[in-house]
């Protein structure tokens, strides 16, 4: 009798051990309201909420609430919220501003879509060594933002020369594209020329650049950097891009000889 309840067991066993290691549930849409997409290697569902339902033109606030591939909450995440604009290959460079509330739910604000047009969201999840995205199609966000659009109008006397003094008048500085006419979406060098008020050349200069659109509210879509000094005041600069029309500004950051100021150049493209 004993023998035949152990072979019993045996036969049972493996049944058992079946039915503890079942297939994981895949990540699943949790609210009915929600925009939901497994990442794109499957190790996170995302679902994202917007504040009053829907997105606008301006700053918007949404919740994203992270599962993993057992459909389980994930606190502790690193998110990286990005909107895009892929029709202008441009994107938003404001940071937004991210509060973890607990139960996988992270309550994300500053989502700025700057101006009416196709958008999307791009949501990247890290959780100690896994890490994965997904993109939203947020589809035509309609309006005008008329916060940003209107805060900072065109001026009617904008300096578009390619040679300026510094704001303390401490340089002389000018540029030269080397892609003339400048046009949008084409990465390209400039050379930049530095110099004394009376003309002398800046040697060793330490030189950091940023910019954006004033009237947009938003940044560069690259991070431009002197990629090589070249002698007689002379500097390279690289990873220059422009990604729509409209008016930018390039500020340059100079520090030389222990002075240091900043030069802006305005440029308007069509």
């Amino acid at each position: 009798m004993k023998t035949a309840i152990v072979l019993l067991l045996a036969l049972l066993y493996p049944l058992a051990v079946h039915a503890n290691n079942a297939e994981p549930q895949d990540p699943q849409r949790h609210y009915k309201e929600s925009l939901f997409k497994v990442t794109d290697n499957g190790l996170f569902g995302v679902e994202l909420i917007a504040k009053g339902g829907k997105f606008k033109v301006g700053a918007n606030t949404v919740d994203i609430i992270i599962h993993d591939k057992d459909d389980k909450d994930v606190a502790g995440a690193k998110l990286a919220v990005t909107p895009l604009m892929p029709s202008l290959g441009h994107r938003v460079f404001e940071e937004p501003a991210i509060m973890e509330r607990g139960g996988g739910i992270y309550s994300v604000s500053n989502i700025n879509l700057i101006k009416g047009g196709h958008w999307e969201l791009k949501i990247q999840v890290k959780k100690n060594s896994l890490e994965d995205s997904a993109t939203f199609d947020l589809g035509d966000i309609t309006g005008h933002n008329t916060e940003t659009m209107t805060a900072m109008p065109l001026p009617s006397d904008l300096d578009l020369s390619t040679t300026r003094l510094s704001g303390h008048k401490v340089f002389k500085v000018s540029f030269t594209s080397k892609l003339d006419p400048i046009v949008i979406n084409r990465m390209h060098e400039w050379q930049l020329k530095v110099e004394t008020p009376d003309g002398q050349p800046v040697s060793g200069a330490e030189i950091t650049i940023d910019g954006g659109m004033p009237q947009h509210g938003h940044g560069l879509p690259t991070e431009p950097a002197v990629t090589r000094e070249l002698g007689e005041g002379l500097y390279l600069v690289g990873g220059i891009r422009f990604s729509m029309p409209g008016w930018w500004v390039l500020n340059f950051h100079i520090k030389a000889d222990g002075k240091e100021d900043t030069v802006t150049f305005n440029l308007l493209l069509k």
